[in-house]
């Protein structure tokens, strides 16, 4: 029988470090596990390593005391509380069902493991709540220890892996959230893969080191051979700079351009603002528009009177707005 594990903080003295104290054990219930750094795997092609390749990790990772495993491979779903709320955790596993498997984090944030039953990794799928449901990527096990302290199993012990719950009332990932391809990507295509993947996905990331996870599962998982490190930095940081800086519109829609000119010549006249608004959102940014006395019947909401429309569109030259008039 797996022991449950014990304390971190105390009882290590003269042992190997973590990882390799605890790999073996986790092996044994059929999860393959792998060092990690800084919050960061220290090996790549983590998302598909089994547990041979976690075995030889151990071997040339014999003093990290920090390690993880990723979600989907290894069956496990993980239900990510991300603040030392209990009430917070009560209420998720009210909403998400119970568990016997309760993870409390260096920091004093909490893990709820389920048996993994399809999801992907949606981050914040409510706003409202700090909470991600991570079906996909990686997460840092116990009893790890990193900067901000240990990683804890406050609730259950290995042994109940085997009857982790699936997770009930799932939410949908958001739709502008990238799930990692199942379709790997080949050479000449990486890349622009990657980018697109990171553009969709820093909207929704809290920080760069958010999107930085999110980059690294993307290429050790869905390339035929993985980015070197070096341009998947590259890429997030233009990702994360873009997405900053409000250029990011990737995941938001199609949208609609007004110039400044537009605005400054319109804002004294809201019909012809909303008017000009809908003919380009219809069809296209063009330099100029006719407007049919029809499209009155036609306008969003309810339609307009036709001497509202007309007075709009016949008089429109004059104030150098691009509509004029089809009688």
């Amino acid at each position: 029988m797996t022991p449950a594990i014990p304390n971190p903080t105390t009882g290590y003295e003269n042992m190997a470090g973590l990882f390799a104290t605890w790999q073996p054990r986790y092996a044994e219930a059929g999860i393959a596990t792998f060092p990690v750094r800084d919050k960061r795997p220290a090996v790549k092609g983590y998302l598909k390593a089994g547990l041979k390749a976690s075995e030889q990790f151990r071997g040339k990772f014999p003093g990290d005391d920090a390690f993880g495993f990723a979600c989907r491979p290894n069956r496990i779903t993980v239900l990510d509380v991300d603040a030392p709320d209990e009430r917070l955790l009560r209420d998720a596993i009210d909403e998400f069902g119970p568990t016997p498997i309760i993870v409390r984090s260096g920091s004093g944030n909490f893990q709820a493991w389920y048996r993994h039953g399809g999801e992907r990794r949606a981050v914040r799928p409510d706003p409202a709540r700090p909470i991600d449901i991570l079906g996909d990527g990686f997460v840092v096990a116990p009893p790890s220890r990193g900067a901000k302290g240990a990683y804890e199993l406050i609730q259950g012990s290995l042994d109940d892996l085997a009857d982790l719950p699936v997770m009930r009332g799932k939410p949908l990932p958001r739709q502008n959230v990238a799930p990692i391809n199942d379709d790997l990507i080949g050479k000449g295509q990486r890349n622009v893969a990657l980018w697109r993947a990171c553009m969709t996905e820093a909207r929704n990331s809290r920080t760069i080191e958010d999107l930085m996870t999110f980059a690294s599962s993307f290429n050790d998982s869905g390339m035929i051979e993985p980015l070197p490190d070096t341009e998947v930095l590259g890429v997030v940081a233009s990702a994360w700079t873009k997405t900053q800086a409000g250029e990011n519109w990737f995941g938001a829609g199609q949208r609609l351009v007004l110039t400044f000119d537009d605005i400054d010549r319109m804002v004294q006249h809201p019909d012809a603002f909303a008017l000009l608004a809908y003919l380009r959102r219809m069809n296209g940014h063009r330099e100029t528009f006719v407007a049919a006395n029809e499209m009155a019947n036609h306008m969003p909401g309810e339609p307009w009177p036709l001497r509202r429309f007309r007075a709009v569109s016949t008089r429109t030259d004059s104030r150098g707005i691009p509509i004029s008039a089809a009688l």
